[in-house]
């Protein structure tokens, strides 16, 4: 059966008991839930860039690389910082998949 992927609460963005992993590009914040779903939660701010076309992008290329390689019944949250902008999208997904192996 897949893994069933949601959308991580806003309350959930400011709770305690992440644990986070640093990256030069973003920021990972994990924690175990009670439930066999992996919740997701992206923060793109306007500093990464200024038109809503670019933030919407990052947003779906960590959804995308975060669902692939996510252990179910986890909370991740992932904050994307402004140099981001320097990686392209492999370059992309391989820090992230890097990153969520060293939170494991």
């Amino acid at each position: 059966m897949a893994i069933k992927i949601v959308r991580l609460p806003t309350d959930q963005f400011r709770a305690r008991g992440y644990k986070t992993t640093p990256n030069p590009f973003f920021l990972l914040k994990t924690k175990r839930n009670l439930g066999e779903s992996i919740r997701i939660g992206i923060v793109v701010g306007k500093s990464v860039h200024a038109t809503a076309v670019k933030r919407n992008f990052w947003k779906r290329q960590a959804r995308a690389a975060l669902a692939l390689h996510a252990s179910g019944g986890s909370d991740i949250l992932i904050i994307i910082q402004p140099s981001v902008n320097r990686l392209t999208r492999k370059q992309f997904k391989t820090e992230v998949v890097k990153t969520l192996a060293k939170t494991k």
